[in-house]
């Protein structure tokens, strides 16, 4: 008996040590990740930094009693906190604050505890908000006496204690196309406005790749604007080409304010992707918002409006194309070294992004079995992933969320366009206050009067049926451009493609599977879209038959089954991709 206990002691030792043997090799492979992200390029892409958070976060939960899982903690506070400072995004900073607290929470006893202590007094700061980074700075102090950041803690509490001198003013550029803003010399600009009931300007939001980049305006309330001005440079001045838009009966939030940095007279938001440098925001006149885009090189931009959604009551979204700045010419090869080959042109991969619906804060549709449709999109969409990878091999398949995290509608689509994507593919469950509706259909973007449909699109788009109604004019606005009908008439055929794979495959081995077609609808995840796009209804999640097959894993494989064969089949016939590498 003693020796059978010996050895199953033995035998626990053995697991526990290989765990943890486990759980320090992921991590160091993790932190090399890390510093090779740091030293790339890949930095600028916001994704890039998510999938790598990921991976810490996903580590630190499968090990939570290992030596490394508060570093792993760590690392996902840190990772988000240099995401921010190069974002610029309100929500990194939150994230960053959120996964320091987690550490702090859980590892009380860490020796990063109090390093995660004073990233989030650094970020405070940064936000503009000095009484909650001195209560950081002083939980240092209270309950990390003999740790290491006591002393800059200290440095920065009495930093906050003396009164800073007013900044000094910068000169004005009179041709500059913000100079004016906040001019202390002129009263008009200063004095109160008369129109109180004024919109207010949030934030500014963007999404950024190497030839294109999404930025979006969030204000309160709809408002008139001008249409975006382009100006030439000016070397005399030392000034680059910018676009400009103004924000009428519109003043900056105090959200605004607290989030970026003010420095000469204005609100900036660094961004310097190639294409644009920086965005800066001010109050032009006592009831007009100027933003200005400067910029490093562009060959054209469209704009576009959205009504009230999850994000803000109005938004105005602009799109920026062009070329990446180019580098610094390389040093000549001296004569009597010869030259090597030229290498061969790099082929172009086929890129599908999918797009698992609803995530995070929002829970999307819910069934009479509490079962989530956020839960149950991304679990299709992973193995939508694995059958797309199966069949196209060389191809990259990329999902706009890889867990439980929210995603604005605006920033789905634009990550699609920042990666160049070839198919744009918005996975959902559908949804009916009378729970016998079931069935399956798939949707391309365009406008319509059906009132089903645009109660539907209420429901994704996040907002009411009379606002959905009543967006005509914007969604007119998005498809008037030519580059936009081109992509929905591919959308079509796609979109049949996919409906009828799939009401084929699912109907080899359920019942009950009623094929609704393809229509048209305006889902505000599908604008703005450079490639074809279409978005799935999978099933009805509030019909109960559907729901329970909807939350097995047998149905959610054959719905992606169905949708790649659906992908397949219409790459063989659309002849629009003859050019990609699958």
């Amino acid at each position: 008996m003693r020796k059978r206990w010996w050895l199953g002691l033995i035998l626990l030792l053995g697991l526990f040590r290989a765990e943890a043997e486990s759980c320090l090799e992921k991590y160091q492979s993790l932190a090399k990740a890390y510093y090779s992200l740091q030293k790339s390029e890949q930095k600028k892409y916001h994704h890039n930094w998510e999938k790598l958070i990921e991976k810490f976060q996903a580590l630190a939960n499968a090990y939570p009693s290992c030596s490394k899982a508060d570093d792993a903690q760590f690392m996902v506070g840190r990772l988000w906190y240099e995401c921010y400072l190069v974002s610029g995004l309100y929500s990194d900073a939150i994230n960053s604050l959120s996964a320091f607290y987690r550490l702090v929470e859980k590892y009380p006893k860490s020796s990063l505890s109090d390093d995660a202590l004073l990233y989030r007094g650094k970020i405070y700061l940064k936000l503009n908000k000095t009484e909650q980074a001195g209560d950081e700075f002083k939980k240092i102090l209270s309950e990390y006496p003999q740790g290491d950041c006591v002393k800059s803690a200290r440095k920065y509490l009495k930093s906050l204690s003396s009164k800073s001198p007013p900044p000094e003013k910068a000169p004005l550029r009179s041709n500059d196309a913000i100079a004016l803003i906040l001019s202390s010399g002129n009263p008009e600009l200063t004095r109160e406005p008369g129109n109180k009931n004024l919109a207010k300007l949030i934030q500014i939001r963007y999404w950024s790749a190497p030839s294109y980049t999404r930025v979006v305006f969030d204000l309160d309330r709809k408002t008139s604007f001008s249409a975006p001005h382009l100006l030439k440079p000016d070397p005399e001045l030392g000034t680059p080409p910018r676009l400009y838009i103004d924000l009428y009966q519109t003043r900056l939030g105090e959200e605004f304010a607290q989030n970026y940095p003010y420095k000469n007279r204005c609100y900036e938001l660094p961004i310097g992707d190639g294409l644009l440098k920086r965005a800066r925001a001010g109050q032009y006149q006592p009831e007009v918002v100027r933003v200005v885009l400067d910029m490093e090189s562009i060959q054209e931009f469209k704009y576009f409006t959205l009504p009230a959604s999850e994000d803000a009551g109005f938004r105005i979204v602009i799109d920026v194309y062009g070329e990446k700045a180019q580098l610094p010419p390389q040093k000549t090869r001296p004569p009597s070294q010869p030259s090597p080959p030229p290498k061969p042109a790099r082929e172009k991969r086929l890129v599908i992004v999918i797009d698992p619906g609803h995530g995070g804060k929002d829970p999307g549709a819910v069934g009479p079995y509490k079962t989530r449709e956020k839960d149950v999109v991304l679990k299709i969409s992973r193995y939508l992933a694995q059958e797309l990878k199966a069949i196209f091999p060389q191809a990259k398949i990329i999902l706009t969320r890889y867990n439980d995290r929210y995603l604005s509608l605006v920033e789905r689509t634009a990550k699609a366009n920042a990666l160049e994507a070839d198919l744009f593919i918005s996975i959902h469950c559908n949804a009916n206050p009378d729970r016998r509706a079931y069935g399956i259909e798939t949707y391309y973007l365009d406008n319509t009067t059906d009132r089903a449909v645009l109660r539907l699109a209420a429901r994704e788009n996040f907002v009411s049926e009379k606002i959905m109604e009543s967006a005509g004019s914007e969604i007119n606005q998005i498809l008037a451009d030519l580059a936009t009908t081109s992509k929905v008439n591919e959308s079509i055929p796609l979109a049949k493609s996919i409906q009828k794979e799939l009401v084929k495959t699912l109907s080899q081995k359920y019942s009950y599977i009623k094929d609704l077609g393809v229509k048209k609808a305006p889902f505000w995840v599908l604008t703005g879209a450079v490639m074809p796009c279409v978005l799935v209804e999978v099933s009805f999640i509030s019909n109960p038959r559907e729901e329970k097959r909807l939350a097995s894993s047998s149905y959610q494989k054959l719905v992606a089954r169905g949708i790649a064969r659906g992908v397949k089949s219409w790459l063989k016939t659309s002849g629009t991709l003859t050019s990609v590498v699958y």
